[in-house]
């Protein structure tokens, strides 16, 4: 003896069934929840010299990186990159 309900089509409803419910708890606590500004804080200064220091380190990182793979001969060298005149 089978199901009455075909066993995809009783996972499909549960799935459509648990995407409501989240609607439905997402609706809930738009009308409800805190009303917080979600807006990102502005950088202090200290935090943005630390990215910037960052930033320059791993642009460094590349550098060398790829300054490497040239010595090594995995990478195209610059001769080979220029059209021959």
């Amino acid at each position: 003896m089978g199901y009455a309900i075909h066993p995809s089509l009783i996972v499909l409803l549960i799935m459509l069934g648990a995407a409501f419910l989240v609607a439905m708890g997402f609706g809930v606590s738009r009308i409800y929840g805190t009303t917080q500004d979600h807006m990102l804080r502005p950088m202090s200064n200290e935090q943005a010299g630390y990215m910037r220091e960052v930033r320059e380190r791993g642009m460094q990182g590349l550098y060398w990186e790829g300054r490497r793979s040239q010595y090594r001969g995995k990478g195209t060298s610059m001769s080979a990159m220029t059209p021959d005149e």
